[in-house]
C-alpha cells in the first residue's frame, strides 16, 4: 500500500490530519506547475490554493484509484486556464523565466528555458509534466485529456527537437 493509499484510508476513516498531510505532500509540485503557467508568483499561489480548494470541496466524490496526483494536476491545469481566460486572454502565456532554488543549477547548466522555448506549447507541456513533475505518461494523458498515443508522440517529437538543439 502506497503512502497516498494509506492517507486516503485514514481520510475515509475520518482522520482530518490525513487531508492536511496529503495537501502538504502535493503542494510544492502543484505550486511549481502553476508558476510555470502564470505570469507572477502571487497568481501562481492563488491558482494553487484554488486548486486545493476545488480538490477538497469534491474529495467525497473522488474515487481513489492511486491517481490523486494526476487528479490534482488536472484541476491545476483547468484552474490556470480559467484564471488566464478571466484576465481577458484566450490562451495560456508562454512560460516566464522563473528560477526556483531546485532549478537554478539545471537552468545555468542546460539553459532549460531556452531549450524549452524551441518546443511548441503542447510539446513543452508534456516535457514539463514528464521530467519536471515526474508524472507517468498515463497520468499526463489524463491531465491533458489526450489519448496516450498522442502524448507518447508529442514526447518523442519534443525529445527529437531537444536533441537537435543540443
Amino acid at each position: 500500500m502506497t503512502r497516498e493509499d494509506e492517507l486516503f484510508k485514514r481520510l475515509r476513516d475520518g482522520d482530518e490530519a490525513a487531508l492536511d498531510e496529503l495537501i502538504r505532500s502535493c503542494y510544492p509540485g502543484i505550486l511549481r506547475y502553476c508558476l510555470w503557467h502564470t505570469s507572477d508568483p502571487q497568481t501562481a499561489e492563488d491558482a494553487t490554493q484554488e486548486t486545493f480548494l476545488k480538490a477538497v470541496r469534491h474529495i467525497d466524490a473522488y474515487a481513489h484509484r492511486g491517481k490523486f496526483k494526476a487528479y490534482l494536476y488536472k484541476i491545476a491545469a483547468n484552474t490556470c486556464t480559467d484564471l488566464w481566460r478571466r484576465s481577458g486572454r484566450s490562451e495560456l502565456p508562454e512560460p516566464e523565466e522563473y528560477i526556483e532554488a531546485g532549478f537554478e543549477r539545471v537552468e545555468s547548466e542546460l539553459s532549460l528555458a531556452q531549450l524549452l522555448s524551441t518546443l511548441s506549447g503542447k510539446q513543452r507541456e508534456v516535457i514539463v509534466l514528464r521530467y519536471v513533475h515526474d508524472l507517468k505518461l498515463k497520468e499526463i494523458a489524463l491531465i491533458l485529456d489526450e489519448p496516450l498515443r498522442t502524448v507518447q508522440s508529442r514526447l518523442r517529437s519534443a525529445l527529437k527537437v531537444l536533441e537537435k538543439s543540443l
